[in-house]
């Protein structure tokens, strides 16, 4: 009978890329005539992001977008004027080889800040951004799955694989106008748009994905009275073409906002009330299969010589996905005088490291929390007063392996202040933690075998029986291998349970 080996193909992640970019931002501005001069620096912020990105051949192209935005006072009044401008960046980086179903993250941040006012029509800043990207790719390794002919024996152990994967982003732009009611003041200036993204809803169709959700919108501006603030919810509901997908994909969506824009304009009465925003998110969908297949962990003839190769498999496994929230306090305090009223407070991360401890089998999430509060003070100026507070937070997971990567993001959702006595604000943020944990399991198979089918095993006698002493917990699969026979000749003749010896004592080898 002539051999016949069965393979089984196992898609496995490689890491093609991680690492860092670098991005001086650098902006000399002059006021134009419309703005009121500079009279105090409030506040000067940079929020990057990336809007979009692609591989051609062997480079990633993405385009950055750095938003610069300057508050401040003039000497004539009290009021918040901002100042936005936004810088665009072309940025590659060369992979080195060409990808298959490629996965890929790219998390800005701004890494430090310099400001300074040069006169009062003037502004310079310089500051850097750095890039962290990751991308992986999908590669195939064989293993064998079945191996009949030529009086084979084989031992086999069951794997659960990602046997399909999909992988779908879309970018949507959501356009609202929204008019403030008769309650709130007229708008002089937008000093902050802050868009909370509620987790999405997902239905699977034949070979789409529904993806439905909401953008909650925080906006503060300035009036004549000081600031107002104004809230709303933006729906969108998005099918997402994933061919080949049914209901026994497992599927993640992930829907991040990449860049706002908003204005004010003039309503019907000729009043600054009509708030025009255009949000642009990045609606990322995967979708796992998984199946379970039997793998040839060790094997041989009982007729033939033969020799077979062995390899360490990393099996992907499908992504664990996180979802978690903390809560942080810190009190602010006001050195100048007391504050009369506080306009707004609000909550950033920076310098966030994510650190996987496969021995605890923990995630731990380190980094810092930036405080701020926007107040008016006793001699009725808008003043910013910070605090920093460093963070830690554990996940623990049973999935971790010594190969895991986690892909995390973390926001503040929400934020709220009491005012604890007159020059002092506790603040309280909910953090949230949103990612996915990616691991791969390890496995010994064979993936080749050979026999020598020139010459059969000789024995040292002609007998049918054998005897062998077996000790207990010993393998039977070991025992069969070594008179080469089978296990099943062994178990039948000797009435086992079970392919490991419950205890010591004389075995009859019958001889196939």
């Amino acid at each position: 009978m002539n051999l016949k080996i069965n393979r089984e193909s196992l898609s496995v992640s490689e890491k093609i890329y991680d690492g860092s970019q670098e991005q001086s931002v650098e902006l000399d501005y002059i006021l134009p005539d419309y703005y009121q001069d500079i009279f105090k620096m409030v506040k000067c912020t940079v929020y990057p992001s990336v809007t979009s990105y692609g591989i051609n051949g062997e480079t990633l192209t993405y385009e950055l977008i750095a938003d610069v935005k300057f508050l401040y006072c003039s000497e004539k009044n009290d009021t918040l004027h901002c100042i936005n401008q936004r810088l665009t960046y072309s940025k590659s980086v060369n992979l080195g080889d060409r990808i298959n179903n490629p996965v890929i993250s790219i998390c800005p941040k701004t890494d430090h800040i310099n400001c300074r006012v040069v006169n009062k029509r003037r502004v310079d800043m310089r500051g850097a951004v750095s890039i962290r990207i990751k991308v992986c790719g999908e590669s195939k390794q064989e293993a064998i799955c079945d191996v009949t002919g030529m009086n084979m024996q084989t031992k086999k152990f069951p794997v659960e694989y990602m046997a399909k994967k999909i992988n779908k982003t879309k970018n949507i732009i959501l356009n609202e106008n929204i008019e403030l009611g008769d309650s709130k003041p007229p708008v002089i200036s937008i000093i902050h748009m802050d868009v909370s993204l509620s987790e999405p809803e997902k239905k699977i169709i034949a070979n789409k994905l529904v993806v439905k959700g909401d953008a909650d919108i925080k906006i503060l501006y300035t009036c004549t009275d000081g600031m107002e603030t104004m809230n709303f919810s933006v729906p969108y509901s998005q099918i997402i073409d994933m061919e080949g997908l049914d209901e026994s994909y497992f599927t993640s969506v992930k829907v991040e906002k990449i860049m706002e824009d908003i204005s004010a304009a003039s309503d019907s009465n000729d009043d600054n009330k009509l708030i025009k925003c255009e949000i642009k998110l990045n609606i990322v969908c995967c979708a796992y299969k998984t199946i379970t297949v039997e793998l040839v962990s060790d094997l041989y003839s009982t007729a033939y010589p033969c020799e077979h190769a062995v390899s360490k498999l990393a099996i992907e496994q499908p992504p664990m996905i996180i979802c978690e929230k903390f809560q942080s306090k810190a009190l602010l305090q006001n050195d100048e005088n007391n504050i009369l009223c506080v306009y707004d407070v609000r909550c950033d991360t920076k310098n966030i490291n994510v650190r996987i401890d496969s021995k605890d089998k923990t995630i731990n999430i380190s980094g810092m929390l930036m405080f701020m509060a926007l107040i008016k003070n006793e001699s009725n100026a808008p003043s910013a007063i910070e605090k920093e507070a460093a963070f830690e937070y554990s996940i623990s997971c049973d999935k971790i392996t010594q190969n895991s990567t986690a892909d995390i993001k973390i926001d503040s959702v929400d934020c709220t202040y009491t005012l604890t006595d007159s020059d002092g604000i506790a603040v309280k943020a909910d953090i949230k933690i949103c990612g996915e944990l990616y691991s791969s399991s390890f496995y010994q198979a064979v993936t080749d075998v050979s026999v020598d089918d020139s010459r059969k095993i000789t024995r040292d006698g002609d007998y049918a029986l054998k005897l062998y002493y077996g000790v207990r917990d010993e393998n039977v699969w070991n025992i069969a291998k070594k008179y080469c026979t089978s296990v099943n000749a062994i178990i039948e003749e000797n009435s086992l349970d079970t392919e490991c010896l419950s205890d010591d004592g004389m075995l009859l080898i019958p001889i196939v």
